[in-house]
């Protein structure tokens, strides 16, 4: 009669070795879905706070390039309220040529002008984001060089998800006062549809995160 091995049946044991090179390996090479990509870029944007002299500029791009790179969305445009005039102005635009970009940089907006539905008509999606659709000419009649392809405006929705040449998003952020302290702008995807509400809600965070950066700089937190 055979003796059974007990040893043999006995789980492997793990040493705290294994489970650290593991836990490495999960944490910088593993496999990364999006919602696992957001969380590090955010996080990494999240870190720079502990730089003693954080460059707001500098942020920004990364905010932009993050966006274009992650959630596949064409173009970025960065929009502050200047606090010596109270006007809004484009300071970080991503995924259009350098004179395009020029252009964006020489716009300037009210309170009244940002939020205009007679100009700007939109569709609130959250307190944070507004949806501007093609169908309604949601631009000023001197703003068609934002437009990566403007000869493509007035062409037809064929599926509600379809995103048109006019369309775009503002994510709003807002300082203390409930008063809009800038804006995050995206438009055009690669796909050739619109956000979904995961990329949507990604972007709400970046802007709420834009936000803190901004009001410390401008003495808003101590």
């Amino acid at each position: 009669m055979r003796t059974v091995d007990k040893k043999s049946d006995a789980p492997p044991v793990i040493s705290a070795k294994d489970v650290v090179m593991k836990m490495r390996f999960d944490y910088s090479r593993g496999l990364k879905d999006l919602t696992t990509k957001g969380l590090e870029a955010t996080c990494h944007l999240c870190w720079e706070f502990e730089r003693p002299n954080l460059d707001s500029e500098v942020f920004m791009k990364q905010i932009v390039d993050t966006i274009l790179k992650l959630f596949g969305v064409e173009s970025v445009g960065i929009g502050l309220r200047d606090p010596t005039d109270m006007l809004y102005k484009y300071r970080v635009i991503g995924g259009h040529d350098k004179e395009i970009e020029d252009g964006y940089k020489k716009l300037r907006y009210t309170k009244e002008q940002l939020l205009a539905p007679s100009t700007y008509p939109s569709y609130e999606i959250s307190r944070h984001t507004r949806l501007f659709l093609a169908e309604d000419h949601p631009y000023a009649e001197d703003e068609e060089f934002t437009y990566r392809r403007p000869g493509l405006l007035g062409m037809k929705r064929r599926n509600i998800t379809d995103s048109l040449e006019a369309d775009y998003l503002d994510i709003l952020f807002y300082d203390p006062a409930g008063e809009v302290l800038g804006f995050i702008e995206i438009s055009g995807t690669r796909t050739r549809k619109l956000p979904d509400a995961t990329t949507i809600k990604w972007i709400e965070l970046l802007a709420g995160v834009l936000g803190i950066v901004i009001q410390k700089e401008q003495g808003g937190l101590s």
